[in-house]
């Protein structure tokens, strides 16, 4: 994973962040949940309408009540295979989904590690400047003051 010689914390950091970085997309977990909450939820109300127009016609007394049984049943087999392939979509989705963004908390934290290791070391490639106003009350004075921070 690293070369023989010795590396230093930066690049170890640097090496996590790549790696964590990698697990850490989640954009086709989301279309994963959103095509199998359509599904599950098409599915879903296909079922209701089906058990629902069945209830409704329990003892048909025309035909035009038989056929509303038939329409109703087509609804319910029309909403298993809907079912069975939106809910198990739409878990596995959800749970790569979570463990994703667990994979994207550790790369942020591993990042702000190495942000403070850079600082401490003092190679963190960036100088503070601040232009602060100034005033002398007792001497009668102003003035602006630059803090420059390594």
């Amino acid at each position: 994973m690293y070369k023989e010689s010795v590396a230093d914390s930066s690049q170890i950091y640097e090496e996590l962040i790549k790696q964590e970085d990698i697990v850490a997309s989640g954009g086709h977990n989301v279309a994963g949940i959103v095509w199998g909450g359509i599904f599950t939820v098409t599915g879903g109300i296909f079922l209701g309408l089906g058990i629902n127009v069945l209830l409704d016609n329990y003892h048909p007394e025309t035909w035009d009540d038989v056929g509303d049984r038939i329409g109703g049943g087509l609804l319910i087999v029309g909403s298993i295979p809907l079912l069975l392939i939106g809910i198990p979509v739409l878990s596995y989705n959800i749970y790569k989904y979570s463990e994703r963004k667990g994979h994207a908390n550790k790369r942020d934290e591993y990042q702000r590690s190495l942000d403070s290791y850079n600082q401490r070391r003092g190679t963190s490639g960036s100088i503070k400047m601040s232009l602060l106003p100034s005033l002398d009350f007792f001497n009668g004075g102003s003035g602006l003051n630059l803090l420059m921070q390594f």
